[in-house]
């Protein structure tokens, strides 16, 4: 068996139900032919081993004609010009999970995807999780927690779970999608992973051909599992594939369409072992429950294998405290009324403050998130306090991006029920269901607050994106580029 697996034969036919059985249209690459007619790249789409398909790029490297060469043809007897109509196309949205900036860079530069303009890197919100992700870049409500499980202060109880996330209650961003994959399937896609997403890839093209408005977004939730299960390489086999489905589609379309790929977040690509937290915490005298009655008692969340770690507790100052030394543990944060408090594994300790859209960092003891000399260069008003949009610039390409507005939100804004305490783990450990990490192996996951699990990308072949932006401003950017309300409908 591949280091990919294939399902059982049973399995194999319960997921085809699911998720649909269609072979795409395909065309494939003709390696050496382009060259003979001066093109960027040759395709045969009726698989007689010519090319009859071509990508013509400008003076950027970007795609701007396509020739198609009829059957019967010595030469290439038609064009298109990409460069014409731009934005009176349909526009279809492919949303990958968890796949990395840097990794969708690296496509690029080596000449993949050039139909768009070159990636743009997205500064997701912290913990790095879809659910939160997609909720601000699809405009949509906040969600109810980080994920589909969460800690309720008010009936003082665990909420959710596999259940909540079979019915997607705490995915409103779903509302904005017109094609994913079944959650049932999503969650197959952790089991096995490749084969699901060659699964997804024809039913997204058949929910694309079946539809008719003028704009179409996918989400591809069976990404995450092939990062999971598979790490860089795994991503790679998407990103791939997925540019395999866009040719596709624009020879198919004569080019009549337009394209925006994007991320909900990056991924760490790194094998990690398990956060083991549950001895150490009961060696320094608290009770890990599932309600809380005392001071010493902790809850901690755990659904999904993710590299932070979440807990509620009625004393979170004390429980951060003892969590500093737990090994995994990277940065440790609590809410202390209106402020933050971050916590390093080296003693640090800091307190992040917010007004009226201002952040400032009063560091008391070492640097937690190493921000003292980039803040040296930030003009503070008299109460220390900084533009938030100052910040993301001169943070959103260090170790932490943008980690004052990103744990300050974490904690008080981002979810109707935010956790107590939050442990960025470090990327070879994670942290989840016992049940779930017994059937998956942990190749790269996602979640924490440093750059390589934080950054996605976004790219379009409308025209080029800002350089840098974070979630939230996807809608208006993409609002920017389209012209009208993005989402359409909003």
């Amino acid at each position: 068996m591949s280091r990919f697996g294939r399902p059982s034969l049973a399995l194999a036919i319960l997921i085809t139900i699911l998720t649909g059985c269609a072979t795409p249209i395909a065309i494939t690459p003709v390696p050496g032919a382009a060259a003979e007619h001066d093109a960027f790249r040759a395709f045969d789409t009726n698989s007689d081993a010519e090319a009859d398909f071509f990508f013509f790029t400008g003076d950027d490297g970007r795609v701007t004609r396509l020739g198609y060469k009829s059957a019967d043809a010595d030469t290439i007897d038609d064009f298109v010009d990409l460069t014409d109509r731009i934005g009176q196309r349909r526009h279809v949205v492919l949303i990958l999970d968890g796949i990395g900036f840097d990794l969708a860079r690296r496509h690029y530069e080596a000449g993949g995807l050039r139909l768009f303009y070159p990636p743009s890197r997205v500064v997701t919100p912290y913990p790095s999780m879809t659910d939160i992700c997609l909720s601000q870049a699809l405009l949509a409500h906040r969600p109810l927690g980080y994920e589909a499980k969460y800690f309720d202060h008010e009936a003082n109880e665990l909420v959710g779970g596999s259940d909540a996330y079979m019915n997607e209650t705490n995915e409103p961003h779903m509302e904005r999608i017109h094609y994913t994959a079944s959650t049932l399937s999503r969650v197959l896609g952790f089991l096995y992973p490749s084969y699901i997403f060659g699964q997804e890839l024809p039913a997204a093209k058949q929910a694309f051909d079946r539809t008719e408005g003028p704009e179409f977004i996918a989400y591809f939730g069976s990404t995450a599992g092939m990062g999971t299960r598979n790490g860089a390489e795994g991503h790679q086999i998407v990103v791939d594939r997925i540019e395999s489905l866009i040719d596709t589609i624009t020879w198919e379309q004569r080019g009549q369409v337009d394209f925006t790929l994007m991320s909900d977040h990056g991924h760490s690509y790194t094998e990690a072992e398990p956060f083991v937290v549950a001895d150490h915490l009961e060696a320094k005298g608290w009770a890990l429950t599932e309600t809380l009655k005392g001071d010493r008692d902790a809850v901690q969340i755990l659904f999904g294998l993710v590299t932070y770690a979440s807990f509620a507790a009625l004393d979170p100052a004390s429980l951060a405290a003892d969590l500093v030394d737990c090994p995994g543990a990277d940065i440790i944060s609590y809410t202390e009324g209106e402020t933050v408090v971050v916590l390093d594994t080296a003693g640090g300790r800091a307190i992040i403050r917010q007004a009226n859209g201002r952040f400032a960092y009063d560091a008391t003891d070492g640097d937690p998130l190493r921000l003292l000399p980039i803040l040296a260069n930030l003009k503070a008003d008299d109460d220390g306090f900084i533009d938030a949009d100052y910040l993301f610039a001169a943070t959103a390409d260090r170790d932490y991006p943008d980690p004052l507005q990103r744990i300050w939100t974490g904690h008080i804004t981002a979810v109707e029920h935010p956790a107590d305490v939050i442990v960025s783990l470090k990327d070879d450990y994670y942290a989840g269901s016992a049940g779930f990490a017994d059937t998956v192996s942990v190749l790269s996951t996602h979640g924490s607050l440093n750059r390589q699990n934080t950054v996605g990308f976004i790219m379009s072949t409308l025209a080029p994106l800002p350089d840098v932006m974070r979630s939230r401003d996807i809608p208006q950017n993409m609002t920017t580029l389209v012209e009208q309300p993005w989402p359409a409908g909003e």
